[in-house]
């Protein structure tokens, strides 16, 4: 084992991403279900008995239910919607069988489109931070890509869309139709099913083929993670605190496998007394400092592929820099103590991490591949 925390940094995001995986896995088992919430009960967001199926409605071929008595429950609020969604699936249908597509491939089209945006690295963290930054504007998440030739997403494209927009202004219904808007407003009025601060609404557009999914996703599904991670990469990069780095111990060893997890521990500890000077016992969290504070914070970003937003700072050879912004690319080739940053003009620096500050510039973005 190479005790370095630019190895780490380096190894750890593979190693993050199956762990996320893992854990996304070990969910979605335990419901029985997919990732994205597509086909749970649109009344219950439960799943079906064992051995048994959920059930679309009988009209529209969209909504899903684990049983009769859901159907039979929600058929006062959904028939309000359900010939508009009948109308937009026959003419999303019809547009697939005009691009020379099956009708009988129509849904395994769909399940390798969702499957695809489930692998990007980071998608649905920079989606689900962002839903939950601005859940009191009843936000429709709608992300965009050109095709699925591309792993990475390269051009992928994250909006958020309040509902000052989608509900009022017409140029939405440039983009969707009037059908689909009618079902926002019946999920988001519906409060006895819809939660704002619980769930969040989004939209997924490959553009080629033409598709889109829409759907419910709980932030209790993976959210708590995310955010927890992102809450105390903020406070180990705002203070010095001994608690702050006993809580990104906590969670490398929730959101990590658990060998991956100490293999990540021994590496950060291993770092503070190398390069840091720590002196605390073999075994235990190692007293906090500015630089070693900082590398764990970028760390727990890398886990969840996202970005680390930082403004250089406290640079005397190359003071001119001082203030400048962007995001660690990781850590500089051949140097023990220095990272690479992309700054906003697109150039690169290689800066020690007492030279820059994490810093909020936008909303949280996943990692540009």
């Amino acid at each position: 084992m190479r005790h370095d925390l630019h190895d780490a940094l380096a190894e750890v995001h593979p190693e993050a991403v199956q762990a996320t995986a893992a854990v996304a896995a070990d969910e979605h088992s335990s419901r029985g279900g997919p990732g994205l919430g597509f086909r749970l009960c649109k009344l219950c967001d439960s799943l079906p008995a064992s051995g048994d199926k959920l059930r679309y409605c009988g009209r529209c071929a969209v909504e899903t239910y684990c049983s009769k008595h859901c159907a039979e429950a929600d058929w006062p609020a959904h028939k309000l919607v359900c010939e508009s969604l009948r109308r937009t699936r026959a003419n999303a249908l019809a547009d697939h069988e005009a691009r020379g597509g099956r009708k009988q491939d129509y849904n395994q089209m769909k399940r390798g489109v969702e499957s695809w945006f489930e692998k990007v690295p980071g998608l649905f963290n920079e989606m689900e931070l962002l839903a939950w930054t601005h859940r009191g504007e009843s936000p429709l998440i709608r992300v965009s890509a050109a095709n699925q030739s591309d792993a990475a997403g390269s051009d992928i494209r994250v909006e958020m869309i309040p509902r000052s927009f989608w509900n009022e202004d017409p140029r939405f219904l440039e983009t969707y139709s009037d059908g689909f808007r009618k079902q926002l407003l019946e999920t988001f009025d519906e409060q006895s099913s819809f939660f704002p601060d619980k769930q969040y609404l989004f939209r997924l557009t490959m553009r080629e083929p033409h598709v889109s999914l829409s759907g419910k996703r709980n932030f209790a599904d993976t959210g708590a993670t995310t955010r927890r991670g992102v809450e105390i990469a903020s406070a180990l990069a705002t203070a010095t605190r001994t608690e702050d780095l006993t809580d990104a111990f906590a969670w490398f060893e929730m959101a990590f496998q658990a060998n991956e997890a100490q293999e990540v521990l021994q590496r950060i500890r291993d770092r503070a007394s190398s390069v840091h000077g720590d002196t605390t016992p073999r075994g235990s969290v190692p007293d906090p400092s500015r630089a070693l504070n900082i590398e764990v914070a970028s760390m727990i970003f890398v886990g969840l592929d996202l970005q680390f937003d930082v403004c250089l700072t406290g640079l005397r050879v190359a003071a001119h820099l001082n203030g400048r912004q962007g995001f660690i690319r990781g850590p500089e080739p051949g140097s023990r103590d220095r990272w690479k940053v992309r700054l906003d003009d697109g150039t690169h620096v290689s800066v020690k991490a007492s030279n820059f500050e994490h810093t909020r510039i936008r909303d949280y973005r996943r990692i540009s591949p």
